[in-house]
Order: structure tokens, then sequence, then C-alpha cells
């Protein structure tokens, strides 16, 4: 649960910083930033469906476990 509370924390964190950045006038640092964060958002992604699977077999499991 804390896994995917904070890749969830993670995403919108990023999200925010890449929608900053992309209001914003685009410096080359600004666009570095954005290019960062996008990647930082992406990677929160990938742990959020790393997170929801291990949280399916973790149910797979107990409802066997339960037979």
């Amino acid at each position: 649960m804390m896994g995917t509370m904070g890749a969830a924390a993670v995403g919108a964190v990023a999200g925010t910083m890449a929608g900053s950045a992309l209001a914003g006038g685009m410096s080359s640092d600004k666009q570095a930033k954005a290019k960062e964060a996008e990647a930082a958002e992406k990677e929160a992604k990938d742990l959020q469906a790393k997170a929801d699977e291990a949280k399916r077999k973790a149910d797979t499991a107990r409802a066997d476990a339960a037979k």
C-alpha cells in the first residue's frame, strides 16, 4: 500500500513539474527540468504498474491459501 501511495505521489509531483515547465517560457534549463519530470512521471507509472501487479499476485495467493 505504501509503495502504491509513494508511486502515486511521485507521479503527481512529476506531472505538476512537467505542467509548470510547459506553462512558462522554455529556457534550456526549464526544458531539461521538463524532460526530467517526464522521465520521473514515466518511472512512477512503471512503478505503479509493478505495484498493481504485485497486489494482484498477493490477492491471488491469499485466495488460493484460503481454499
